[in-house]
């Protein structure tokens, strides 16, 4: 089985600007995101500031991996979205829902709904470890890659807004 390398593209590069821009969040406001880590209650706190640092790293070397086509990097993608969606059910299952998910942007609480995206993003990125067919790239490849990329990130966007949405509401309930 192999993939075509448009939809394999589209995948690299969503997933390296997810990974990127979730590491230039974090970094514009390490002391913010140091706080919603500890706010998890996963980590002894002597050791959530290098975590936080950590966190980081590993989410700049995922998106530069992806962008250098390592798969090592899909893999890692989704081992961290994978734990990224077993500590937010952690946190739901202890009845902790009101705390901040650190995702970026506006302030989220934790959800069933973040949980269950963190999984699917995770096994869509695996997509990047099955081989890709061989066949060249027209220009209409190179411009449905470009309309692929951005759809990806604004279905990203909007269900990020929709699960936010949902978790102010429910806070009203």
């Amino acid at each position: 089985m192999t993939i075509d390398p448009v939809i394999a593209t589209i995948v690299q590069y969503a997933y390296a600007w997810l990974f990127l821009a979730a590491a230039l969040h974090k970094l514009a406001d390490i002391a913010d995101f140091r706080s919603v880590l500890a706010t998890y209650r996963v980590l002894p706190e002597a050791s959530v500031a290098a975590a936080a640092w950590l966190v980081v790293a590993v989410e700049i070397a995922i998106g530069v991996g992806l962008l250098l086509q390592q798969r090592a990097a899909y893999a890692g993608g989704a081992a961290v979205l994978v734990g990224y969606a077993a500590v937010i059910g952690l946190n739901l299952v202890r009845g902790r829902r009101f705390i901040d998910c650190g995702c970026g942007g506006a302030t989220q609480p934790l959800s069933t709904g973040l949980v269950v995206r963190n999984a699917m993003l995770a096994l869509v990125v695996t997509i990047g470890l099955v081989p890709v067919a061989s066949r060249a790239i027209g220009w209409i490849d190179i411009v449905s890659i470009v309309a692929g990329v951005v759809v990806a990130g604004a279905l990203y966007a909007a269900a990020n807004q929709l699960l936010a949405a949902r978790a102010r509401l429910e806070e009203w309930v």
